[in-house]
């Protein structure tokens, strides 16, 4: 067994931009509102900035961390057919998304710049990051794909899912999942190393897969 080397350090590439916006982010701003309505999908399309889900009670509510250097960014919210969709567009400016949803909610984030940040969801999960990372906890969700090109991915979940695809380009990838199931275990890294400490069930129900090209991949139970 090859010792990891990348995917311990993850975690420190996983929150750049989850608050902040970029080096010209001279003015700040930070707007907050409530979406009436049933949400069943949240849809976030960021460019710089970083996003951050969490689960509440309650209608979902929104936090905008705005940043810029010459003019405001204003960001869109659409509700239609449970489907709500958070949207921005400017140049030299940002929006950090703090989003609060109900725990079954599904999620489909894209991230070009910045981070992107899970508490205690259990919603199918598709997240994509361009730089950055993607940091998850308290996982629920049955249904997950993280891919980053530049940054680590870190998921950790609290139920077994029936499917979990994890992978980095660049970072290292680690996965932590409960004890007492039995998992199908796909763990591969071009560079940087395996560990894997989840014995491997052909037909199990639960499957994982973690690949990093350049960086380590750590798969753990407990």
């Amino acid at each position: 067994m090859k010792r990891i080397m990348g995917a311990a350090a993850v975690v420190g590439l996983l929150v750049v931009g989850a608050v902040g916006c970029g080096p010209w982010d001279q003015q700040r701003k930070t707007v907050s509102y409530e979406v009436p309505g049933q949400v069943d999908e949240l849809v976030v399309d960021g460019t710089s900035g970083g996003i951050d889900v969490r689960v509440g009670d309650g209608p979902v509510r929104v936090v905008e961390k705005r940043a810029w250097q010459d003019e405001e960014p204003q960001g869109t919210h659409e509700l239609k057919d449970g489907v709500l969709k958070l949207t921005y567009s400017c140049d030299n400016c940002g929006i950090g998304y703090e989003v609060h949803v109900p725990a079954g909610t599904r999620l489909k984030l894209s991230q070009t710049s910045g981070g992107i940040q899970l508490h205690d969801v259990a919603g199918d999960v598709d997240a994509k990051v361009t730089s950055g990372g993607i940091e998850a906890t308290g996982l629920k969700s049955r249904n997950v794909k993280m891919s980053v090109t530049s940054g680590g991915v870190n998921a950790r979940f609290v139920e077994a899912p029936t499917r979990a695809e994890l992978s980095t380009d660049s970072g290292g990838v680690q996965v932590r999942v409960p004890s007492g199931q039995q998992y199908q275990v796909e763990a591969h890294s071009d560079s940087g190393g395996t560990e894997v400490k989840v014995p491997s069930v052909a037909g199990a129900p639960h499957i994982l897969i973690a690949r990093a090209t350049s960086g380590g991949v750590q798969v753990d139970n407990g």
